[in-house]
């Protein structure tokens, strides 16, 4: 994530970022060229029949036969795409450094770029949809961003105070509220009806990378292989209640000093947690089985049919 956030820190001592309305209208092409054993990916989603992943120099690339073969979306975007997000299968948003947001409705068959001001420029991170209308983008220097007009314009939505500056990496949904997560042990959350958010007491102060709902429960993964987890059940609960006690985490602790930067289900209810560096940790029935991880740095995965595709900072891999 250090890598990540390396540009926008340099780019922040250029200046003022102005954004002015363009639209950019992209044809599909078909690269047989394209590697993507050799492309930064950042993440990866399935839409239904089709698979989208996206990384760096602006690649877009979406699957018809679960990876096998890829088709690269046009766009006049260069730089580094770290999010993005269908809310039908026809409209995403697509975000990325200096401040980029993209919106396609035919599936990124065109995009628009979508306009922000800001002070400086900004990393973001994580983009969610919340409903038809409503969307979410955190980021750099406790970026928040809210939509309510389906991704065409953004307000920036304070948290904690002014001088909030945690670096925010990933969007958490539950039917109780939105959790974001960040460094320095931030969880934000944000209850369902409400418009405002609270810094829930964590008893880590190491970074977050993401998260992951799994049945009544929702973790936190980051840094030298940190685990939290909590019942959503209870925590709505808790919360519901006002009382001034902490809420009770799980502190589970990976045989591993490097961090956790993605999570997944298996199809057996397994969790899987993947650490930098080609490993990765299934947790089942509260205990850590450690194996290889099909890349060297796993940052998302999807299920396709009877395989499951991996995309990292070295390439996609499928297994079947």
């Amino acid at each position: 994530m250090k890598r990540l956030l390396l540009i926008n820190e340099i780019g922040r001592l250029i200046g003022f970022f102005f954004v002015f309305a363009n639209i950019c209208f992209a044809d599909v092409i078909n690269n047989d060229r394209l590697d993507v054993n050799k492309i930064f990916f950042t993440e990866t989603e399935k839409v239904n029949d089709l698979i989208f992943a996206i990384g760096e120099a602006g690649i877009i690339l979406s699957s018809r036969d679960g990876g096998v073969q890829w088709t690269q979306h046009k766009i006049d975007y260069k730089g580094l795409f770290t999010s993005f997000n269908f809310v039908n299968f026809e409209t995403a948003l697509f975000v990325g450094h200096d401040s980029t947001i993209f919106r396609t409705e035919d599936r990124g068959k065109s995009f628009q770029k979508i306009l922000i001001e800001t002070e400086n420029p900004i990393s973001f991170m994580k983009v969610k949809w919340l409903s038809t209308l409503d969307a979410l983008i955190v980021g750099d220097f406790g970026s928040v961003f809210l939509s309510s007009d389906g991704g065409r314009s953004w307000k920036k939505d304070f948290v904690v105070n002014k001088d909030f500056d945690r670096h925010l990496y990933d969007i958490l949904i539950s039917e109780y509220g939105i959790f974001v997560v960040g460094e320095s042990g931030t969880v934000l959350f944000r209850p369902a009806n409400s418009n405002q958010w609270e810094q829930v007491d964590i008893p880590y102060s190491g970074s977050f990378f993401g998260g992951i709902i799994h049945d009544d429960s929702i973790y936190f993964f980051g840094m030298r292989g940190n685990i939290l987890s909590t019942s959503l059940v209870s925590f709505h609960k808790h919360h519901a209640s006002g009382k001034g006690k902490p809420i009770l985490f799980n502190q589970h602790i990976t045989p591993s000093k490097l961090g956790i930067m993605s999570a997944s289900v298996g199809k057996d209810g397994s969790l899987f947690f993947y650490e930098a560096g080609g490993v990765v940790h299934e947790f089942s029935d509260g205990n850590f089985v450690r194996g290889e991880a099909a890349l060297d740095t796993v940052v998302s995965t999807v299920e396709y049919g009877d395989s499951k595709i991996f995309a990292g900072l070295k390439g996609i891999k499928i297994l079947k």
